[in-house]
């Protein structure tokens, strides 16, 4: 039996609940893991890939960046934004990341825009990294 249970929730709506042995996220300081019984904390959370692993079987959401919450073996995220792998369009991926990274490439770090555009173009690469998983 899971030693997880795992909610995933956008301000659209509930992406899924799960159990699971393991899941992996992409913080904002690094990618980290958790397992059964870890410290209860609290993440931010960096567009990226977030791994959910029961019974040896992975299944991978591409989130837009959020927080993460962990207490009593339950895992909440709360992300800007989450996709199930079968759920993306990765020719409006492809479109997003071509696009965003034009204009990044058009804009310094002291630019008011560049920090939106780079959180564009993360979110771009985790929903194409997943669609290729």
């Amino acid at each position: 039996m899971a030693a997880l249970t795992l909610e995933i929730v956008t301000p659209e709506r509930r992406v899924a609940t799960l159990q699971a042995d393991e899941v992996r996220a992409p913080g904002v300081l690094g990618g980290f893991g958790i397992r059964k019984d870890h410290t209860p904390f609290m993440s931010q959370l960096a567009p990226g890939r977030l791994t959910v692993v029961d019974g040896g079987s992975e299944v991978h959401y591409a989130i837009g960046g959020g927080f993460l919450q962990v207490a009593d073996n339950k895992v909440l995220v709360l992300a800007d934004s989450a996709e199930e792998r079968e759920e993306i369009d990765v020719d409006r991926a492809r479109r997003a990341f071509a696009e965003s990274t034009e204009r990044l490439r058009n804009l310094t770090e002291q630019d008011q825009n560049y920090p939106t555009e780079a959180a564009r173009v993360r979110r771009a690469t985790a929903r194409l990294e997943v669609a290729g998983k």
